[in-house]
């Protein structure tokens, strides 16, 4: 019984000890991060919450304000850059996006709430969990990958001295040898990751980055062994691709040209010079995509207007696969024979070549594809009625962002949205890089006007974004501009840059939606097609509130313009805070709302003025 009484007791010292413990622990953490807790991999454990949102602010503004500096050193001397977080065009709505800090504040409240939230129970295991294993919280940070290396590209051009590998060049009479060059490191994507690097830790200090020495992969003494060889290939040979009665053709020193190591002791094709030419001379002249379906109402019905088709397109890594394995087997059997026209005539059984003439014959290699949208995927899904359209104007608009807002629509036409599906203008449209057809239009950096990446996706956004108020579709993400936008006005445009901001919204409808787009003039279109089930949308017209004056014309020189010519850009807009209400009534009865609330910056008229010389 004593011993019964003993255990007893013990138990309920050891319950009391842990709780005392566990009381006095949460009293020294009131308004403190519990131990283990980091914030972009720096522990902020025993920090205020009030100490840790100080910092995170004050890094957060000088990123917004100053953007990242880097000083570069190479052997040209020193070179000082500018990253900012954005930079503006000729119009509002063309902003160039660096790099997006996103809501740093819930990430931070997130972190701190870490051991408090959540179940009783599971919350000393979260603090145990952190003091054992660490927790750490990342912040939303978003590097954009392509505007950053159209800045870098630009921006070091020239400075960092470039590797080059050595490589057969023709020199008017044979075939030689180039010999290759040291370089440095110092590429695009090297500072782009140190960028992003610093980015993630919220970190603005001063980035400082000198170029170290690198050697070439491939040198003249690779080559030698293979110079006499890349004589015989330019005096004796030749390519020849061909499809479907068109043929073209390499000549011997071009493709002499192409032959590199690619192996210890073996000689193979460059891919980067031979994915050029076919898909700068064979691709265009043979692809032909597959196309969609195209749909319009007509009497109250759905009618196919321009028929689904099935196309073809090269298949450019398949066509080098053929390319390397005619190379590699040549040179098999040149191995033995030391003579080029016997390696060709002994190795054609197993390649198609003229052996008398030493043309190789490669059949260029097709994948085909089928449409995505026909009528009959149309008539499966049931879908027969249109839903919801919206139309926006460009009007005004250049030729470059003209160009961009038919690349997007082209990439968001005939997108089939299931039930309950949402739908992801960012994911719709893409990578919006030049590989993808997109092209670059001028933007302000450091007072100067350059060229990049954006402009006119922001049309497709505001679109899609009243395509879907007018269909009666939950909105799930949206984020008006930074400053108002002729085209649009206040209360109803929509941003995006992936991957946030972006503009998303729900198919609620029960059924599939077909995501229609197309360029009329000087008009964009979208339309759903779908099955009505009998909902009312209600936008309200937006309740404007604190004007704020637009700013005076700002003048940026520019060597685009001779000096004495000048252009400007639109009118300068006031800023302004919009409110729009959006209601959708059901059938059931049921009624959802939702509030759009943004906040306008005042824009200024921006006038470039000449500095390349007078006028003729």
């Amino acid at each position: 019984m004593k011993d019964y009484k003993k255990h007893t007791a013990g138990v309920l010292v050891s319950i009391l000890l842990v709780f005392v413990g566990w009381v006095f622990m949460e009293s020294q953490y009131i308004g403190r991060f519990y131990p283990g807790v980091a914030i972009a991999g720096e522990p902020v454990g025993g920090k205020t919450y009030t100490e840790v949102f100080i910092d995170f602010k004050n890094r957060a503004e000088k990123l917004a304000v100053d953007g990242l500096r880097i000083t570069l050193t190479s052997s040209n001397g020193e070179k000082k850059m500018h990253v900012p977080m954005l930079i503006s065009g000729l119009t509002a709505d063309n902003l160039v996006e660096y790099f997006s800090l996103g809501d740093w504040e819930e990430a931070t409240e997130e972190a701190y709430k870490f051991g408090r939230s959540g179940p009783l129970l599971v919350q000393p295991m979260h603090k145990l969990s952190a003091l054992i294993f660490g927790s750490n919280f990342e912040l939303p940070v978003a590097a954009r990958k392509y505007a950053l290396q159209s800045l870098l590209s630009r921006e070091l051009k020239g400075f960092f001295k470039e590797v080059a590998s050595a490589r057969f060049i023709y020199d008017g009479a044979r075939m030689a040898i180039a010999k290759e060059k040291d370089g440095e490191s110092g590429s695009v994507d090297e500072i782009a990751a140190i960028i992003n690097s610093r980015l993630v830790a919220f970190d603005p200090s001063l980035i400082s980055f000198s170029a170290v020495p690198v050697m070439p992969v491939v040198t003249a003494k690779q080559l030698e062994p293979f110079l006499k060889l890349s004589n015989e290939v330019a005096d004796e040979t030749s390519l020849v691709f061909h499809y479907q009665g068109s043929r073209w053709k390499v000549s011997g020193r071009t493709l002499a040209t192409w032959l590199t190591i690619k192996k210890e002791n073996e000689i193979g094709i460059d891919d980067a010079k031979l994915k050029n030419f076919l898909a700068k001379t064979v691709a265009p002249a043979i692809n032909d995509p597959p196309r969609n379906s195209r749909f319009e109402m007509r009497d109250g019905a759905l009618v196919e207007i321009i028929p689904g088709k099935s196309g073809n397109v090269v298949d450019i890594e398949k066509t080098i696969q053929q390319v390397e394995s005619v190379v590699y087997t040549v040179q098999k059997f040149y191995a033995t024979t030391a003579n080029l026209l016997l390696a060709l005539t002994s190795a054609g059984s197993q390649i198609d070549v003229q052996a008398r003439t030493g043309i190789i014959e490669i059949p260029i290699e097709i994948t085909r594809a089928d449409p995505q949208i026909t009528k009959q995927i149309v008539d499966n899904y049931g879908i027969k009625d249109l839903v919801g359209s919206a139309k926006t104007s460009f009007k005004g608009s250049t030729d470059d962002r003209k160009h961009n807002i038919e690349t997007g629509v082209s990439k968001l036409n005939g997108i089939l949205l299931a039930p309950g599906e949402e739908f992801s203008a960012v994911e719709g449209i893409g990578v919006t890089s030049e590989e993808e057809g997109f092209v670059k239009e001028y933007v302000i950096k450091d007072n100067k006007s350059v060229k990049e990446l954006g402009g006119g996706l922001c049309q497709l956004a505001t679109t899609l974004f009243r395509l879907a108020l007018n269909t009666g579709l939950p909105i799930t993400e949206r984020k008006n501009h930074l400053y108002v936008v002729g085209y649009y006005g206040p209360g109803l445009d929509a941003t995006i840059y992936g991957p946030h901001p972006d503009l998303k919204f729900v198919n609620d409808t029960g059924n599939y939606l077909l995501l229609q787009g197309k360029v009329e003039g000087n008009d964009l279109l979208f339309e759903l097609y779908g099955q009505r089930d009998g909902r009312i949308a209600e936008i309200s017209k937006p309740v404007l509130t604190d004007e704020i004056p637009a700013p005076p014309i700002k003048y940026v020189p520019t060597a685009d313009l001779k000096i004495g010519q000048m252009e400007c850009s639109e009118t300068p807009r006031k800023g302004v805070t919009a409110e729009v209400t959006y209601d959708v009534r059901y059938t059931n009865g049921e009624t959802k709302n939702q509030t759009f609330h943004s906040v306008y910056q005042p824009w200024p008229k921006i006038c470039l003025f000449g500095t390349a010389g007078p006028l003729p």
